[in-house]
C-alpha cells in the first residue's frame, strides 16, 4: 500500500522547498520497488515529486520497521539536466521514468482512492514542461541566428 500524502502536507512542504519566485506546477506521487524487495512494504521508497517551471523536486520516504513513515531525502533536478522523463503504461498503471545524471528512477504511479488526486495527469504534466522547457533554448537560439 502507497503512502498518503494529504493537500496539507504537500502545499506545506512544497513552500518550504520552493524558491522564490518558482510555481508549482503539478505534483504527484509514485512508488519505487526495487526486485528484490519481495514486495516487502519498509523495502521500498516513496516519492513525492513537486514539478516547477524550473525544476523537479524528489522527496524521498520510507515506512519504518518500527519508526514508521518519514522523509529521508530531497533530490532536485533542474530541468536542463535532464536526459530522459517519460511516462508509460496503461490506464490506472502508470509508469514515469527519470534520468537525470545520477538520478536513475522508475517510479510505479497509481490512480484512484487514496492517492494524490490528478495522479496520473500530473506525471504528464511533468513530461509536457520538460518538453516545453527543452524546446525554449533552441527555438531562441534559431532565432538569434536569423536576426
Amino acid at each position: 500500500m502507497a503512502m498518503f500524502f494529504s493537500d496539507l502536507y504537500v502545499d506545506t512542504l512544497s513552500k518550504a522547498l520552493l524558491a522564490p519566485g518558482e510555481r508549482l506546477v503539478a505534483r504527484a506521487s509514485g512508488m519505487d520497488v526495487p526486485w528484490w524487495s519481495m514486495g516487502i512494504p519498509m523495502l521500498s521508497s516513496h516519492y513525492l515529486v513537486l514539478v516547477t517551471n524550473q525544476r523537479a523536486v524528489l522527496v524521498r520516504h520510507k515506512r519504518g520497521w518500527v519508526t514508521g513513515d518519514r522523509m529521508e531525502e530531497v533530490k532536485s533536478v533542474a530541468w536542463s539536466q535532464v536526459q530522459k522523463l517519460k511516462v508509460s503504461g496503461l490506464f490506472m498503471k502508470k509508469k514515469l521514468t527519470l534520468e537525470a545524471g545520477e538520478v536513475r528512477l522508475s517510479l510505479a504511479m497509481r490512480g484512484g482512492f487514496l492517492e494524490i488526486p490528478g495522479n496520473l495527469e500530473a506525471a504528464t504534466q511533468a513530461v509536457d514542461t520538460w518538453q516545453q522547457t527543452k524546446a525554449l533554448p533552441s527555438s531562441t537560439a534559431s532565432y538569434a541566428r536569423a536576426s
